[in-house]
C-alpha cells in the first residue's frame, strides 16, 4: 500500500477531492459559492479533467508511455467515474441529485484534458 501511495499520490488526492466535493451534502456552504450561473458545470469539468490528467501524470511518471490506447483507457475510466459519481449522488440521501448536464461537463473536462494534458505532462516530467 505504501508503494502504491508513493507512485499514485496525485491521483489519490484528486479522487479524494472529487468524492468530498460531489458526495458531501454541502462541501463549501451554499453562502460561500459564487453566484455565477452554472459554475458547478465548470467545476465538474475541471474535476474530471483533473482526474484524467492525474492518472496520466502518475502513469507517465512511472516510466510508461502515454500511447493513444492508454489515454483512451484512462479517458474511459475517468468518464465512467463521472457517471458513477452522478449515480451515487442520486442514490445517496444527502440532498444531492443526479444531473445529466453534470455528466456532460465531466465528459467535456476529460475531452479537453485528453488534448491538453499529455504535452504538459511530458514537459513537466522531462524537466524533473
Amino acid at each position: 500500500m505504501r508503494l502504491f501511495l508513493k507512485k499514485w499520490w496525485p491521483t489519490c488526492i484528486v479522487v479524494a477531492v472529487i468524492l468530498y466535493a460531489t458526495l458531501n451534502s454541502d462541501p463549501v456552504g451554499a453562502d460561500q459559492l459564487p453566484l455565477i450561473p452554472h459554475i458547478d458545470k465548470l467545476i465538474h469539468a475541471v474535476m474530471f479533467g483533473g482526474l484524467f490528467s492525474a492518472i496520466c501524470f502518475d502513469y507517465y511518471r512511472a516510466g510508461n508511455a502515454l500511447t493513444q490506447i492508454i489515454m483512451l483507457v484512462v479517458a474511459a475510466i475517468s468518464i465512467c467515474a463521472g457517471g458513477l459519481d452522478e449515480l451515487a449522488q442520486g442514490v445517496m440521501d444527502n440532498g444531492r441529485t443526479t444531473e445529466g448536464l453534470d455528466f456532460v461537463a465531466d465528459c467535456v473536462g476529460v475531452a479537453v484534458a485528453y488534448i491538453t494534458a499529455p504535452p504538459a505532462i511530458r514537459r513537466v516530467v522531462k524537466k524533473h
